[in-house]
């Protein structure tokens, strides 16, 4: 099968067997990702493990364009859904592979499956990785009929690294999940300014009641 493969984040990795069985033309640029390219290319299927560009509707409405979301929608569409549901409580998530339309993430769903949101964002996105590669496989084996979403939609801001700041009144848990939310090599790090200094933390684990992790003390950075 000739599928599209367009993902930014360098977590996602496409499984060595899928690239065996299918022909499959990647794209991690917006500048390249352009109708001419992909009509003569002609794929089966376009697949969006994760890509920040809005997606243009002649490309959409084109071709069977399948965008993977992880949140359990209709609740936690748009930005940084993973974030958002672990500081929302959340300890699993379906991860949804979704039809591409022109709203945030409303697509009818075609396939789901469960995601534990425990560890690390690295750990997370590990196991995200293995299961977007499970739902590509079988949507090119098989692809069934997408299921309209049902309920009242929500949707999440995008975190910015400002939401990362570490504050005086938060709980030993809630320090834990922001530690962790965004561990992450490419991610700002959770942090608390003392004076002149920012200090970052990563690597952090619940132990007895309070959090053990690794800190690094830099000079803030003056505008």
């Amino acid at each position: 099968m000739k599928i599209v493969i367009a993902n930014s984040k360098s977590w996602f990795k496409i499984s060595s067997k899928l690239k065996k069985e299918n022909e499959i033309l990647y794209f991690k640029n917006p500048k390249e990702f352009n109708f001419s390219v992909i009509e003569k290319f002609n794929p089966d299927l376009i697949f969006f493990p994760h890509w920040n560009w809005v997606v243009s509707e002649e490309i959409h409405k084109s071709f069977k364009c399948i965008v993977f979301h992880t949140s359990p929608l209709p609740f936690g569409r748009g930005g940084s859904p993973i974030q958002n549901l672990i500081l929302y409580g959340y300890e699993h998530s379906p991860v949804c592979a979704l039809k591409m339309t022109s709203g945030i993430d409303s697509g009818p769903i075609y396939m789901k499956k469960n995601l534990s949101l425990e560890g690390s964002l690295k750990e997370i996105f590990k196991k995200l990785n293995l299961i977007i590669n499970e739902l590509i496989g079988e949507l090119i084996n098989e692809l069934p009929e997408p299921i309209t979403q049902n309920g009242e939609g929500f949707i999440f801001k995008r975190l910015s690294e400002k939401d990362n700041l570490i504050l005086s009144d938060e709980s030993i848990k809630k320090v834990y999940d922001k530690i962790r939310m965004v561990d992450e090599e490419t991610y700002p790090n959770a942090y608390i300014d003392y004076g002149d200094f920012r200090v970052e933390f990563t690597n952090a684990k619940l132990l007895n009641g309070n959090v053990s992790c690794k800190a690094i003390i830099k000079k803030k950075l003056t505008d």
